[in-house]
């Protein structure tokens, strides 16, 4: 597959080399060495499709959920492994569901709480629903975060660290200027607050596929792809007064342009640090995914290029990160290099907080599963093992299921 860099705007700085890549007159930066583990399946013989894979992990145990069909209907699954064990029986987030449960994210809180939110139901009208899971393994109730005529999307749960529980989505928003916009809640206490709007930067232009992190001011970072009429730009406001406001941040963009960029997704570090990765798409339909960061709450370091690709791949990255002290963090993004039916899944990874990466990806999926199948990476992490799933067919072919990789990795 043919490498290439591109620029993403005439404003923005040209990436002459991959993110990462050494300057003439410098040593090269020892890379995170990472020992790729056998990836286990998940059901091991399912008798439908099981997609949508997302984890968490407390150190001991990884937390997968998942979307398992049962020939009419995706029924969203709990399930966790210990150590090198195997996977616990599945269990069902949502027993009452009638519709479709897809598109899971979760976050698990300092108290071992799983926050769980997807999609419930088919488009034109998805609700966002919630559930808990906690360490003791009690299921809540599930309960619908948007309860509207309108369609719903691309939820993101995250807890900062005095408990306070954040969600966002996509939503439609009504007549008569119907578009697309980022909406929020937040609890006060026990209590979730009504939605709110976060403001656009562009006017009445689509905004989508956002995420959401904190620092450790406990700041509030979200951010989105948003349209300015010909292509997208990725946005980012800000909240400093725990979600009760949230503006722009500078000019109000992390990363704008010509370039259609898509797909961002955040990890908050230290006071005022943001590392971001997203995807970029020229005009000649190439593809990449680029990392940048913020050490000031806002003013982002022109993004470095980590991989492109000329197959119409480059999708779907998640980006995790772990503090093991002194403000040092380790971060790594994932991503599918393939078409929309799938491809490797990749693994890139920065031990100085995201200031440089590795200069060639590991291959998570390679000898696991079929490389054209694999889709929906997810990653989460801990000082010394990284946790990477995803959905895909298994070598010899067969139904899809998800596939979760515990591997070793170790500092230069």
């Amino acid at each position: 597959m043919m490498r290439q860099r591109f620029v993403l705007s005439a404003c923005m700085a040209l990436c002459l080399a991959a993110c990462g890549q050494p300057e003439e007159d410098t040593e090269p930066v020892k890379p995170i060495k990472v020992t790729v583990g056998v990836a286990l399946e998940e059901p091991m013989i399912p008798t439908d499709p099981a997609v949508d894979p997302a984890v968490a992990y407390d150190g001991t145990r990884v937390h997968m959920v998942y979307s398992q069909s049962n020939g009419t209907q995706y029924n969203l699954m709990y399930t966790q492994r210990l150590g090198g064990g195997s996977f616990t029986a599945p269990s069902p987030v949502f027993p009452g569901s009638t519709g479709n449960s897809r598109n899971a994210h979760v976050f698990m809180d300092s108290a071992g709480t799983l926050h769980i939110v997807w999609e419930e139901g088919t488009t034109p009208n998805r609700e966002i629903y919630y559930a808990t899971r906690t360490s003791g393994g009690v299921l809540s109730t599930p309960v619908d975060m948007t309860n509207t005529s309108e369609d719903e999307a691309d939820p993101r749960v995250h807890v900062d660290s005095t408990g306070r529980i954040h969600i966002i989505w996509t939503g439609s928003t009504v007549p008569p200027n119907p578009t697309t916009a980022i909406y929020y809640r937040r609890t006060q206490g026990s209590i979730f607050l009504s939605a709110t709007i976060l403001p656009k930067g562009t006017g009445n232009q689509p905004a989508e596929m956002g995420d959401i992190c904190t620092d450790a001011g406990d700041r509030i970072y979200v951010v989105w792809a948003e349209s300015d009429g010909a292509s997208r730009n990725i946005r980012m406001v800000r909240s400093d007064d725990n979600g009760q406001n949230f503006g722009g941040v500078g000019s109000g963009f992390a990363a704008s342009g010509s370039v259609d960029m898509t797909q961002p997704r955040v990890q908050g570090g230290t006071d005022g640090e943001v590392f971001l990765t997203f995807v970029g798409q020229a005009q000649n339909g190439d593809r990449a995914l680029f990392v940048t960061y913020t050490r000031t709450g806002g003013t982002f370091a022109s993004p470095g290029q980590l991989v492109s690709s000329q197959t119409l791949g480059i999708r779907d990255p998640e980006i995790a990160a772990f503090d093991r002290g002194s403000n040092d963090y380790n971060v790594f993004v994932v991503c599918n290099d393939g078409s929309t039916a799938g491809g490797a899944i990749l693994l890139f990874s920065s031990h100085d907080n995201g200031e440089n990466w590795s200069e060639d990806p590991v291959d998570m999926s390679q000898g696991n599963s079929q490389p054209v199948t694999n889709v929906s990476p997810a990653v989460a992490l801990d000082d010394n093992e990284v946790i990477v799933s995803w959905a895909a067919q298994p070598q010899g072919g067969g139904i899809v299921r998800t596939w979760t990789s515990t591997s070793d990795y170790s500092l230069p």
